[in-house]
């Protein structure tokens, strides 16, 4: 039999060094065992405590212990779930997106979208289905090519493109200032083309931001999650902005950035709709990103 691991940690203190890294405010588990904490992680991954202690080496027994709360699990132990963990989730998100729940012309605050084959054609009938509600489309992106080079892109016809409600924004214009990525600057572009919008008859304004050039030159990940916790801020106070921000999709979620963005965002982008997203301040993901960024910080 496979002895129990024996903990580094007790009590406070290894809480505080399970859950550490948490950001934003948002949720945490900090108020629970350890041992909840691993029966959460194993029902996520669909597994038995016979399938869990295969995977980290140790007696179905131990398992059993942790999670009855009789001995507290190595920190280590818990560490080498996150990346099973995370990737079982991707691949949700990848199951789930698949489809739709709600049609891209009804009202939706705040949406995620990945750019993956799959829904690439979505990012058209998303457009197309703003424009023929009668909302205003405002697409930031950069590229030397502009308009153009969404064509190519995001699949976007040439009569979407000439429409009077598209607008194509040049990012520099919009998320820049002095040459530095600025979360104020949109704020205050924003509100100018809300206040014009209004004034012209619109009753909602669609933003869609396309992250992937700009990481691409460039823009620090974390600069980006600040400017979604704004935005996520935004959207959720008022009804006539709504955002769709579309990003480099991860082969799995490996990343402490790659986490917080699925958790801020309340709808994915689907290939025939919008998606209600399961993990939206999920707090076996918040915990996960405190681990990964454990890791980093070694």
């Amino acid at each position: 039999m496979v002895r129990p691991p024996t903990s580094p940690y007790s009590g406070r203190h290894f809480r505080s060094a399970l859950y550490w890294g948490t950001v934003g405010g948002g949720p945490s588990l900090e108020n629970g065992r350890a041992g909840d904490l691993i029966r959460a992680v194993r029902a996520r991954l669909g597994w038995s405590q016979w399938d869990l202690a295969e995977h980290l080496g140790v007696h179905w027994v131990t398992v059993s212990r942790w999670e009855s709360g009789r001995v507290e699990p190595r920190a280590e132990c818990l560490r080498e779930l996150v990346p099973l963990f995370l990737e079982v989730t991707f691949q949700q998100v990848r199951s789930l997106i698949e489809g739709g729940e709600r049609p891209f012309s009804v009202p939706t605050n705040y949406v995620l979208g990945y750019d993956l084959q799959e829904v690439r054609g979505a990012v058209r009938d998303h457009v197309q289905a703003s424009l023929e509600a009668g909302f205003l489309v405002c697409f930031i992106g950069r590229s030397v090519r502009g308009r153009m080079a969404l064509s190519k892109r995001w699949r976007l016809p040439p009569e979407v493109l000439s429409h009077p409600s598209f607008r194509y924004l040049e990012a520099e214009e919009v998320l820049f200032r002095g040459g530095n990525f600025d979360v104020s600057q949109i704020n205050w572009v924003g509100r100018e083309i809300e206040a014009e919008a209004l004034r012209q008859g619109y009753r909602h304004v669609r933003w869609i931001v396309d992250f992937g050039p700009l990481f691409e030159r460039g823009l620090d990940w974390g600069k980006a999650i600040s400017a979604g916790y704004n935005a996520a801020s935004v959207f959720s106070s008022q009804e006539v902005s709504e955002g769709l921000g579309l990003f480099p999709a991860p082969g799995e979620l490996n990343g402490p950035y790659q986490v917080c963005l699925l958790c801020l965002h309340p709808w994915l982008l689907g290939a025939k709709g919008f998606v209600r997203n399961p993990f939206h301040e999920d707090k076996l993901l918040c915990w996960a990103r405190g681990q990964l960024m454990l890791s980093l910080s070694r």
